[in-house]
């Protein structure tokens, strides 16, 4: 579309046409639209190519960039479950030594972390050789 197109849309959704200023704040709300709208359509872009198994480095190129920004401009946060369960694992992992809940891993859950059984163990065995030294 041409910019003069862009224009006289933007004095079609202004106020008053005939106020510059006016037209003017049209024509950024328009141009912010036409930028969400720009971002979708190489978002869909990008994945397509994805799915049609473009690298990154591929498409990097083709913006003039690296693939590394490629990479990080057009995937999301988080993207994919594992990355999501890797968080959640790591949050629930023991305060003390990271090891990760499992069906043989008990955990005692307190208000700021948490504590598995073996770091428990250590604690207890720490604490009677404390009291054993008085």
């Amino acid at each position: 579309m041409e910019p003069s197109e862009l224009l006289s849309r933007a004095r079609s959704r202004s106020l008053d046409p005939a106020d510059p200023l006016e037209t003017l704040a049209a024509a950024i709300t328009l141009s912010a639209e036409l930028s969400r709208d720009t971002d979708a359509l190489l978002d869909l872009a990008v994945r397509e190519a994805r799915e049609a198994g473009a690298s990154w480095t591929v498409i990097g190129e083709r913006f003039g960039f690296s693939k590394q920004a490629a990479r990080k401009r057009f995937t999301p946060p988080f993207a994919g479950r594992h990355l999501a369960n890797r968080r959640k694992k790591r949050d629930a992992a023991c305060s003390f030594c990271r090891q990760t809940p499992g069906p043989r891993i008990q955990m005692v859950h307190g208000e700021a972390g948490r504590i598995c059984g073996a770091c428990v163990s250590l604690a207890s065995d720490i604490v009677a050789d404390l009291i054993k030294r008085r």
